[in-house]
């Protein structure tokens, strides 16, 4: 018997190999999720505030939240940002590195209302991670 698909959460966190394992503890441990669909990308959600800079690749990314959107029906969906991202230290996109966190927070913030605009009321959890302690910590935005 295969899994239901529907009803699935589904995640956009940053593909950054030094946070993948944080990640998935997070997720399984702290959110208790078994199964979730995921998008795993420089940069995380980012790819969807791109409009202006990356015409191609925002289209492309909303595109992919159309057809999980569809396919999953989830109850929730959960963004990750996380400290130190290559994706934005190297594009900078009009922030420099002392207000990165910011800059992360509001890509977050924005693609939420663009997710309420497009699908709907649909609960969005918003996360940074950042390194404390030799480990990874999660703080809700």
């Amino acid at each position: 018997m295969r899994p239901a698909l529907e009803g699935s959460p589904f995640v956009i966190h940053c593909s950054d190999p030094r946070f993948q394992a944080a990640f998935q503890d997070f997720l399984r441990g702290e959110l208790g999720l078994e199964q979730y669909g995921l998008i795993a990308v420089p940069g995380g959600a980012h790819f969807l505030t791109l409009v202006e800079y990356l015409p191609k690749f925002s289209w492309a990314g909303w595109r992919w939240m159309k057809f999980l959107m569809g396919a999953t029906q989830p109850p929730r969906i959960i963004l990750i940002a996380h400290e130190d991202c290559r994706w934005y230290l190297d594009m900078r996109f009009g922030a420099p590195p002392r207000d990165l966190r910011d800059k992360q927070v509001r890509d977050l913030a924005s693609v939420r209302a663009g997710i309420a605009e497009r699908f709907g009321n649909i609960p969005v959890e918003l996360y940074y991670a950042r390194f404390r302690d030799g480990g990874i910590a999660f703080d809700r935005v």
